[in-house]
């Protein structure tokens, strides 16, 4: 079974939440997330992410506030490899997320 460990950062971005929404679609399929998943009720958005060094995932939680929106974004991925000794793998998970994010 695998080890996983999970690490989770807020930021703030302006402008609207349809708007930041498709933004957050549009850096996932940019940084090569697969089986991306919306709910539009809760304004959640997920996906896997599964290169040859990391095998995790992203949850985003969208919501508005007076300046913009917030997004609290949590990696969660696999951390029992040789590779993971090196780097962490939520930080290049949400690298390929926040890279991204134009």
């Amino acid at each position: 079974m695998a080890i996983r460990k999970s690490k989770e950062q807020q930021f703030q971005v302006k402008g609207e939440l349809n708007e930041i929404k498709e933004k957050c679609l549009n850096a996932l399929e940019l940084g090569g997330f697969k089986k991306v998943e919306t709910n539009d009720f809760l304004n959640q958005i997920s996906a896997k992410y599964t290169k040859m060094t990391v095998v995790g995932k992203i949850e985003i939680v969208l919501s508005e506030k007076e300046k913009g929106v917030e997004l609290n974004a949590k990696t969660t991925a696999n951390s029992d490899n040789v590779f993971a000794l090196f780097s962490s793998p939520n930080d290049k998970i949400m690298s390929a997320f926040k890279e991204n994010l134009k």
